[in-house]
């Protein structure tokens, strides 16, 4: 029986060991949209946000990838005004899989983006009244559901731009919920790809 264990995982093992596989960075802009910038009191309120993270490319064929992706975002926020002045700022830690389709091959032209990810979600919040007085805390979300879908181009082995729209499923509720039902960002990348 161990034996045809062994053998299974070997030959399932196989066509991946023959696959190209590559890696690579990729860094940009996040920008938050929806209740996530614009919500007030609990959006971010401004415009821009950074990314960073890495990548491993499986080239099942010519025109298909599986893309395994790590990426930490980081949403600044800036104050709502008022009485009472809100800032919210968020972090992601995003792991996920996406779909490649490449349209000539993964060294260069158009391809599309197709993906799921799991997502750790904080809100580091500060609330300050006309009098001076602040309170500050957080609140924190992990293991919820994202999806993801986009586009880009290759300009040859080493670089690509892409841009997709991110959304994560978050509870609106309760001593951690941050007030709307989905985060929602854009994000602009600069894609650096090794070992082709």
């Amino acid at each position: 029986m161990r034996h045809r264990v062994a053998l299974t995982l070997a030959l399932l093992g196989l066509p991946l060991a023959a696959q190209d596989i590559t890696g690579g960075l990729q860094t940009g802009l996040s920008l938050p949209v929806g209740d996530l910038k614009d919500k007030s009191g609990l959006g971010t309120n401004q415009f821009f946000g950074a990314h960073v993270g890495g990548h491993l490319d499986f080239n099942l064929t010519s025109h298909h990838q599986v893309r395994g992706q790590l990426t930490y975002h980081s949403l600044p926020g800036s104050g709502w005004g008022g009485f009472v002045d809100n800032q919210n700022d968020y972090k992601v830690l995003q792991v996920g899989a996406d779909w490649v389709y490449n349209f000539q091959s993964p060294n260069q032209g158009w391809y599309t983006i197709a993906g799921a990810s799991i997502n750790s979600i904080k809100d580091d919040w500060e609330f300050t009244n006309g009098a001076g007085f602040r309170v500050s805390g957080s609140a924190s979300q992990s293991g919820k559901l994202g999806i993801r879908g986009g586009g880009g181009y290759t300009f040859n082995r080493n670089f690509s731009l892409e841009g997709t729209l991110n959304q994560i499923f978050v509870d609106k509720n309760g001593s951690d919920g941050f007030g709307f039902d989905t985060a929602t960002w854009a994000q602009v990348s600069a894609v650096f790809r090794f070992g082709r």
